[in-house]
């Protein structure tokens, strides 16, 4: 493996290894590692979760750009590894040209109480999962929850869809909705509000949030929806639309129901 690293001056230094336990492969879900492949995803790693970023790697061709001299900058100011490998980037993430790459370990956070949260079931889709984190993030609700099965949160895929607002969260994943429910209830959260997205819902325009109460928003997997048994939680809502389409798909489904929560706000 070819890897070179730089010093605080930006200078060559000795070759850098992998006894960190961190070598640069392609990602597999099963390690507590995983990349963001870009450089503005990087950038917001470097400056959001300097804790669990661990090393930079960026090709050859990007050391002029604005956003990789900053990079270096910053892995310098954090003690870690600057490592300029192109042949390690287009393994890492081989289907599309990234300049950068930053190398962090996998965290999960229990959701906050008090904080209003989205819940995702099942959800399967990882380009639909980033999207839903960047629009998280931009109407400030940090607080994800997943019912397992799902799509991995730290597949790169996901990272690079979310721009980088995957590091901005707390995400935390749950066998079942249930359990999600039982650690707010251990926790002292037993006062929120429940809605879960249905197509037998009430139209969510017509719906009054109460603002002193913090709110979970719960969706359903992408081609199945929520299980009937969610009828039965808290408010089931419903987005009114045309008959021209069946439904909306997930990530303008959350988005619309993370305005709506957050639109006195705005």
């Amino acid at each position: 493996m070819t890897e070179k690293s730089f010093d605080r001056k930006g200078e060559d230094i000795k070759a850098q290894g992998t006894s960190d336990g961190m070598p640069l492969k392609p990602y597999k879900r099963d390690i507590g590692y995983s990349y963001s492949c870009g450089v503005f995803p990087t950038c917001e790693l470097a400056e959001v979760k300097p804790g669990i970023l661990k090393k930079i790697v960026v090709t050859k061709n990007s050391l002029e750009n604005g956003g990789v001299v900053k990079l270096r900058e910053r892995a310098a100011a954090l003690g870690i590894p600057f490592i300029v490998d192109d042949k390690a980037v287009s393994r890492i993430y081989p289907k599309e040209n990234v300049y950068a790459v930053g190398v962090f370990e996998k965290s999960f956070e229990l959701p906050k109480p008090g904080e209003n949260h989205v819940v995702l079931v099942n959800p399967g889709d990882m380009g639909n999962l980033g999207t839903i984190m960047r629009t998280m993030a931009a109407f400030e609700i940090f607080d994800l929850a997943l019912i397992t099965p799902c799509c991995d949160v730290y597949n790169p895929k996901t990272v690079r869809a979310s721009m980088g607002a995957v590091f901005r969260l707390r995400i935390s994943e749950f066998e079942t909705f249930d359990a999600y429910r039982k650690s707010l209830a251990e926790r002292n959260d037993g006062k929120r509000q429940f809605f879960p997205f249905m197509l037998n819902g009430k139209p969510i325009e017509t719906v009054e949030t109460d603002p002193e109460r913090p709110a979970t928003l719960i969706l359903g997997n992408e081609a199945a929806g929520l299980p009937e048994s969610f009828l039965n939680v808290g408010q089931p809502v419903r987005i009114m639309h045309a008959d021209t389409v069946d439904s909306l798909n997930l990530p303008v489904a959350a988005a619309i129901g993370v305005y709506r929560l957050r639109k006195d706000k705005y």
